[in-house]
Parts: C-alpha cells; sequence; structure tokens
C-alpha cells in the first residue's frame, strides 16, 4: 500500500515543476510534509509489523511447544492404544482359537456320543440330531431335520410323550425321564430312555434339548425280572417253603402284611391269622426258640440281612425245623428299616440228618481217642486235624503241639513221597500195612506201620484223610532175633568153633 503511495507521490512531484513558482512551492511544501508523513508512517508501520512478527514467532513458538507436547502425548496415548489393540486382537486371535477347538470337541463328543443328542423346536419339529441316531435307529440324522419327533413313536406310547413334551413347554428346566419305543429303520421297536431340557428362552438354542439312550438289554433285564417273580410267586405257591414280608412301623414295631399259600400247608395255620396275630402271638413258633426270633427282628435294624433255624409247632403239635433267611428295605427318605423280606424253608429232615452225622461224629471222636494205636487225621491242607494220645506216646509231640499245623514228624527227604500217599489215599487208593519211617519229637526216628483211608462229609466230598500207625521197632528186633536163631541152627558147627583147634574138636560118632 505504501509503494503505491510513494508512486503516487513521485508523479505529484513531476507535476509540481509544471505549476507557477508561487504554487510549487507550496505545494513543495506540502508534499514534503506528506512524504515525511508517509515516511513516519512507513517507520511507523515496518516497527508495528516487525514488533507483530516477534509477537507472533513467541506465540508461535509457545504454540509449537504446546502441540509438540500435545503430539507427543497423542503419540504415546495412540502407542498404547496400539499395544492395548494389539493385546486384544491377539487375545481375540486365543478366543476365536479357543472356541474353534471347543467346537471341535463339542462335535466330536456329538458325533461319538452314545446317545442320541436331538433339539426339537415348540412345534415339535426336529432341529437337531446327533450322529449317533443312525447308529441306534438306522436313520440319517440330516434327513430328520424339520419332521416330527413323535411321529416314530409307538403308538402306545405316544399319549404319554405328547403329555411329558407339554409339560417341557410350560415348565423350563431339566424334566424326568420318560421310556417309550421308537420305530427302528428296519421296522422293529427300539426302547429308548430320555430326558428333555427345556432352553427355550436361551437364545443361543431355542429350543428342547433331549437326550436319548437306547434300553433295551434293561428292558430285557426287566421283563426277565417279573417273569422270574411270577415263577418265583408259582413256584412258593407249589413248595413247602414259604415266603413272608413285615412292614416295620416307625415306633419299631412289626406289622405282617402276607405270606405264600405254602404258609399254610408248612404250619397248618392261614396266612391271614398271621396278619392278625403274628408268629408268636399264634404259637407257633418253639418256646425255647421265641427269644431267637424276637432278636432277628430286633437284629433287623442293625444289619440288612441274616438268617436263623428254629422250630416251629403245626397244628397237629408236630415239630418242624426252617431255616429262616431274610433281607431288610432300607428307605433313604425316612433313613430307617421300613420292611423285612424274608423265606422259610423246612428243614426238618436235614436237621435230623445233622443230628445223626453229629452223633456219628461224636462216636468216631471217641473211637480215635481210645484207640489203643496212633492215629491222625489230615486235612486237605495238609495240616493236622485229629491227633489221639497214643500218637503222643509214640512220637512225643501233643495235640496241643500239631493240631492245626503240618506234620511235624516227617523225615526231610521223605516229605514229598509221605504225602504222595496221602494223595492216592484220598483217590480212592487205600494204604495197608506200608512202611515208613517217622520222626520223634526227640530227634530219633522210628520205623512205623502206616494205615491210611480217606475222609468224606455226607456229601460224598474228600476232607482229607486218616492214618493209623503201628510201632514195627520191637518187631523189628524181634524178627532179627528169630533171623538169628534161625541161622545159628543151621550151621553144621557151632559158632564157637572158629575159636577152637581142629584137633581138639570132639569128632561126631559116625556109628551113633
Amino acid at each position: 500500500m505504501l509503494e503505491s503511495v510513494y508512486k503516487h507521490l513521485e508523479r505529484l512531484q513531476e507535476q509540481v515543476r509544471d505549476l507557477p513558482p508561487f504554487q510549487q512551492a507550496i505545494l513543495k511544501k506540502a508534499v514534503e510534509e506528506l512524504s515525511n508523513s508517509l515516511q513516519e508512517m512507513a517507520a511507523s508501520s515496518q516497527f508495528e509489523s516487525a514488533t507483530s512478527k516477534a509477537a507472533k514467532l513467541v506465540e508461535l513458538e509457545k504454540t509449537n511447544h504446546l502441540l509438540e507436547r500435545t503430539v507427543a502425548q497423542q503419540t504415546t496415548q495412540l502407542r498404547k492404544l496400539q499395544e492395548q489393540l494389539d493385546k486384544e486382537i491377539s487375545q481375540h486371535r486365543r478366543d476365536n482359537l479357543a472356541l474353534t477347538k471347543s467346537e471341535a470337541k463339542l462335535q466330536t463328543a456329538l458325533r461319538n456320543s452314545p446317545d442320541i443328542i436331538s433339539i426339537i423346536g415348540s412345534d415339535g419339529r426336529v432341529k437337531y440330531h446327533s450322529a449317533a441316531l443312525e447308529r441306534i435307529l438306522g436313520y440319517n440324522s440330516e434327513e430328520r431335520i424339520g419332521k416330527f419327533h413323535g411321529e416314530l413313536i409307538h403308538p402306545d406310547d405316544l399319549l404319554a410323550w405328547r403329555y411329558y413334551f407339554g409339560k417341557l413347554l410350560e415348565n423350563p428346566g431339566v424334566g424326568k425321564p420318560i421310556e417309550y419305543r421308537k420305530r427302528h429303520a428296519d421296522g422293529s421297536w427300539i426302547y429308548l430312555e430320555s430326558i428333555g431340557n427345556s432352553l427355550l428362552h436361551d437364545s443361543s438354542l431355542q429350543g428342547i434339548l433331549i437326550d436319548s439312550r437306547e434300553i433295551g438289554e434293561r428292558k430285557q433285564a426287566e421283563i426277565a425280572i417279573r417273569e422270574s417273580e411270577s415263577h418265583y410267586k408259582v413256584i412258593s405257591q407249589i413248595t413247602s417253603d414259604f415266603a413272608y414280608s413285615w412292614q416295620v412301623l416307625p415306633d419299631g414295631k412289626f406289622a405282617p402284611e402276607w405270606a405264600t399259600e405254602a404258609f399254610e400247608r408248612c404250619t397248618g395255620s392261614l396266612p391271614k391269622q398271621l396278619k392278625s396275630s403274628g408268629w408268636w402271638s399264634l404259637e407257633l413258633v418253639h418256646p425255647d426258640d421265641r427269644e431267637i426270633l424276637i432278636k432277628q427282628l430286633e437284629g433287623c435294624t442293625f444289619s440288612r440281612t441274616g438268617a436263623n433255624e428254629y422250630r416251629i409247632i403245626d397244628r397237629q403239635n408236630q415239630v418242624r425245623w426252617v431255616r429262616d433267611s431274610w433281607q431288610a428295605v432300607w428307605d433313604k427318605t425316612e433313613g430307617r428299616v421300613v420292611r423285612l423280606w424274608g423265606v422259610c424253608q423246612e428243614i426238618t429232615d436235614r436237621q435230623q440228618v445233622q443230628l445223626k452225622l453229629q452223633l456219628a461224629n461224636e462216636v468216631s471222636q471217641a473211637q480215635i481217642a481210645s484207640a489203643p494205636l496212633a492215629v491222625n487225621c489230615i486235612g486237605n491242607d495238609g495240616t493236622a486235624v485229629a491227633w489221639n494220645r497214643a500218637a503222643e506216646e509214640l512220637f512225643g509231640w501233643t495235640a496241643a503241639e500239631v493240631l492245626g499245623q503240618p506234620l511235624q514228624n516227617i523225615l526231610e527227604g521223605q516229605k514229598q513221597d509221605f504225602y504222595g500217599v496221602l494223595k492216592s489215599a484220598c483217590n480212592g487208593k487205600l494204604q495197608n500195612g506200608l512202611e515208613v519211617c517217622l520222626l520223634k519229637k526227640d530227634g530219633s526216628s522210628i520205623n512205623v506201620w502206616m494205615w491210611a483211608a480217606p475222609v468224606r462229609d455226607p456229601g460224598g466230598d474228600i476232607l482229607g484223610t486218616i492214618n493209623i500207625f503201628s510201632d514195627l521197632s520191637e518187631r523189628k528186633r524181634i524178627e532179627e532175633e528169630r533171623q538169628k536163631l534161625a541161622a545159628l541152627k543151621n550151621m553144621e558147627e557151632p559158632f564157637w568153633a572158629r575159636y577152637v583147634s581142629p584137633s581138639k574138636i570132639p569128632k561126631k560118632n559116625s556109628d551113633k
């Protein structure tokens, strides 16, 4: 702007020369004053401009420093944000990898699960089936998508399924198990047990999760059990043994519930009489055995199973032995025994046989104890179960030292042969008069004759062997003396002839 004014001023000075001197002087003076004013103005403007520039430079420098600090702060913040972003990206990648692995595991688990995992929509249509569907029912899982879940259920079970499914629609959560039959692809019916979990309000599923497993073997077992129970009931009705049930009341008392029909044939009393009065009130149990039965009933609260043998008196006043085997039923909810099941088997004949066997056994023990010869019995395990007084005197060991222990009077090198003899006796090969050499307690040996025979129980099973021993020492000594005397008798000249000169031996008279 000032430069333009200066140019106009220079033109004006050039034009002043063309004016008259008087006007030229006035105008020249005015031009000079104007020029001076312009110069002052220019100088002032330059100063202000310089001052303004300096202030601007200072302000600009401050701004620059502020901007540098701001940029540094922003750079630091950006670096932190970048690091945080990198961490989040890394975590996101790890989460995605874990999710991928988890989904892979879930898919693997679903593919290899023995159960059929299904997702059913609220309309009853299938949204998902696991691969087990083909293995159990023979259908392709993809082909069943969109089909109604209930269309393969047995008609007799369909109503129960609809009721169950309706409950799942009304009540979110896990339902109770349900059993039903489903048609296999080959037309057969498969028993399934299913548990439903209503997850209709779960945004990730929005359906009902059904876990189904095949229970064909279990159903067959249940059918077999029912048939077995039916057979047992028939058998219990036609046999002399009878079954019964007692109810255990909260106060500890027992209330008869029922007894099979064989109860009447065995006791002569009706089952309804048992219900109304009980065992001892019927005077059914022998007076000497009633306490045993009462203890049995009291003990059922501590033991789950038990058995007792006692006598009963029937309507004809005949005494019969029975074996009473019972099973206590424990109720977890009440925390006590609530029922007692039992079976009574008549064992009168067996008891009489046992009494006879007991008597025979006592007689045998008395005979062994009083036998003049040494007798012992060896069990199948090789230990002594009998050792009489004669054996104590012959071998030196007392019964207390021998019973329950392996035999101690067998020579070390003859054990295999000795037990081989016992094994032969157990196999039916009797040993009569076998000569053996055995030890005595003092360490000396003794020659004996041995007889061995098997010992059997009432069922014919071999329990061990009975062995009888006779001392051969004295007999051997006598036999040896007898043999020596016989040898001397058969000599042509007396034994003392060897010690006398031949000329002094008297000659036999040939004439005599």
